[in-house]
């Protein structure tokens, strides 16, 4: 049996463009999914080149029957993470409204109705979607938004039995479940409904910081560790209260359908007017994105310890979007409330495609739960040919040569402290790059990270970088018991170690992949050879991309990604690319 799951709609540029919206469909995504093994699965953002694009992931499909030889006959369903139901719709429009601001009322309403109708109706999505691709598509089955999210933390998990924690804005009329699955049997212990929800008050901070919800959440969290939490800790009591049984009240939320619209209840609140996106950030904006992570974080333990109590499960899975916040999932790991803690590389919404791909499988055939071969490196994979034709069509820029021993010559790169590009194999699925899509660097080298921000990436200064590591030797370096291999942990940089790479510790912390040889042997390599010259196995490790861009996809996207930056070099393949003229980048020096 093989399952498309998708998710996207026709008309989020619509929301984006009239009414502020980034999150109506946002992540778009497909998942294809056979016997219950994971083929493919991608984010259309990737394809499109529009980062968190809503539209239908037509790019990402095509891709997808491409990359497994298949076409759209073959497809015995189609599987979407959204299911409106009359109850759920009643209950939305019965709770959110008391929320919104009077003058608001009316048209944040009408636009609340609009967005079910174009959001969590599957019937209604997947003729559209039919139109769009011009042909015929199989039956289309809802999930429920929130049924998406733990499928898709449990099923890729290694875990035959978990409890399990979603947390995210809102999808339907849920901001929250706690649950535990067994096999492939779920059993749901409670929901938080919204409005009440910390998914959407870190969204309504992060526009009152001058940001943009729905996209700007890590760049608050990143924020945090400046700050001074205790300076707005008691107003941030009033906006949040935890109540018995694991569940809690928000105050003044509701969906922000306008960004903006709890600006002035806010600033009356906090004392402080809203900053508008071209002011200088000053430190009591670090103190509001400390107070916001502290809160959060506290709700997060508040969830758990309830969870902790109703199941009896040792192991715990995490999905919706707030764990996208790896300072978070940190700190769940280390404080030993569960034996084990996964995270899946799709937290969020680009998840939902997974999740409901793997749940309609399960529910359409009663099949035991099995291993899903699934690997995060599940996008498309592109020939030695059509690199070297995308690396000709620059030769007037670049030079080349096809290396007979690739990760030697890389590692002597990263030694010299040049900062180079890695494209290799089949692309990651999810945010993080991982190894196949990245710019690496030296941590060795304590301004490395203001040089890969100012000059690369073109990103705020305040924000880290990751590190890669290979899985024997990450306990050397920091103080993590197992696997990291999704990027989704912020964990303590061990003592001993973070004079060695200064470029990656974040106050004493970083977030950290671990890199299995059996998994992925080339970047394996990689570490290794960087560790044989310079006695640290361990490279910063961030995505290929600019500032507001996707990650690159293709040898295409590649070049022209590197023509554009101040890259020193990329190794794409087998091949090593480097500057035609000595100075059309800047060196490191």
């Amino acid at each position: 049996m093989i399952v498309l799951g998708f998710s996207g709609i026709r008309n989020g540029e619509y929301y984006r463009k009239k009414y502020g919206l980034r999150f109506v469909g946002h992540d778009s995504a497909v998942a294809l999914v056979q016997d219950g093994k994971v083929l493919f699965a991608a984010e259309e953002e990737r394809f499109s080149r529009e980062k968190h694009t809503s539209c239908f992931p037509v790019g990402a499909l095509q891709a997808a029957l491409e990359s497994e030889r298949l076409s759209l006959n073959d497809l015995h369903v189609l599987a979407y993470p959204w299911k409106v139901t009359p109850a759920r719709f009643l209950h939305m429009n019965w709770y959110h409204g008391p929320r919104v601001p009077i003058a608001d009322a009316p048209e944040l309403a009408l636009t609340g109705i609009r967005v079910i109708r174009d959001l969590m109706s599957p019937k209604r999505i997947a003729s559209q979607f039919e139109l769009a691709l011009g042909q015929r598509l199989p039956k289309c089955r809802g999930v429920s938004h929130h049924v998406g999210h733990v499928a898709c933390a449990y099923y890729p998990s290694p875990f035959e039995r978990a409890a399990v924690l979603t947390v995210d804005g809102q999808g339907e009329d849920e901001s929250g479940t706690l649950g535990e699955w067994e096999g492939t049997r779920y059993r749901h212990f409670k929901s938080v409904y919204s409005p009440n929800s910390i998914g959407i008050l870190y969204g309504m901070v992060t526009d009152f910081l001058g940001m943009r919800a729905g996209w700007d959440e890590y760049k608050v969290m990143g924020m945090s560790a400046y700050g001074d939490a205790s300076r707005f800790r008691n107003v941030f009591r009033r906006l949040v209260t935890p109540i018995l049984g694991g569940r809690y009240r928000t105050y003044r939320t509701a969906m922000v359908f306008k960004p903006g619209y709890c600006d002035q209840m806010l600033s009356r609140l906090l004392g402080v007017p809203p900053r508008k996106p071209a002011d200088s950030l000053k430190p009591i904006h670090f103190d509001l994105a400390a107070c916001l992570q502290e809160t959060t974080e506290g709700i997060i333990f508040h969830m758990l310890k309830h969870l902790r109590e109703r199941s009896t499960a040792r192991n715990l899975c995490l999905a919706g979007g707030v764990f996208q916040n790896s300072v978070i999932n940190g700190k769940i790991r280390q404080s030993g409330l569960f034996e084990k803690v996964f995270v899946p590389p799709v937290p969020g919404d680009s998840g939902g495609a997974l999740g409901a791909a793997l749940h309609v499988y399960h529910k359409s055939t009663n099949a035991p739960r099995q291993d899903i071969e699934f690997t995060v490196f599940s996008g498309p994979e592109y020939s030695e040919k059509r690199m070297e034709a995308a690396l000709q069509s620059a030769d007037d820029k670049i030079c080349f040569h096809r290396s007979h021993d690739v990760t030697s010559e890389a590692a002597q790169l990263l030694c010299e402290n040049r900062i180079l590009s890695w494209f290799q194999g089949r692309m990651e699925y999810g945010p993080r790059a991982l190894g196949h899509r990245s710019i690496l660097a030296s941590p060795t080298r304590a301004d490395m990270k203001d040089l890969v921000n100012r000059r690369i990436k073109h990103r705020e200064e305040y924000r880290p970088f990751a590190g890669s590591v290979p899985l024997e030797d990450a306990s050397s370096f920091f103080e993590l018991t197992g696997s990291s291999p999704h990027m989704q942990f912020v964990v303590p940089v061990r003592g001993t170690a973070q004079d060695k790479i200064p470029a990656i510790v974040h106050f004493g912390t970083c977030r950290v992949q671990t890199v299995s040889k059996e998994v992925d042997p080339l970047y394996h390599h990689l570490l290794t050879e960087f560790g044989n010259r310079t006695g640290v196995s361990v490279l910063m490790n961030t995505s290929f991309n600019d500032a507001d861009e996707p990650i690159v996809c293709s040898p295409e996207d590649a070049v022209a990604s590197f023509l554009r930056m101040e890259l020193d070099a990329m190794v794409m393949g087998p091949f090593v690319i480097q500057w035609r003229r000595p100075d059309a980048a800047r060196r490191t020096q």
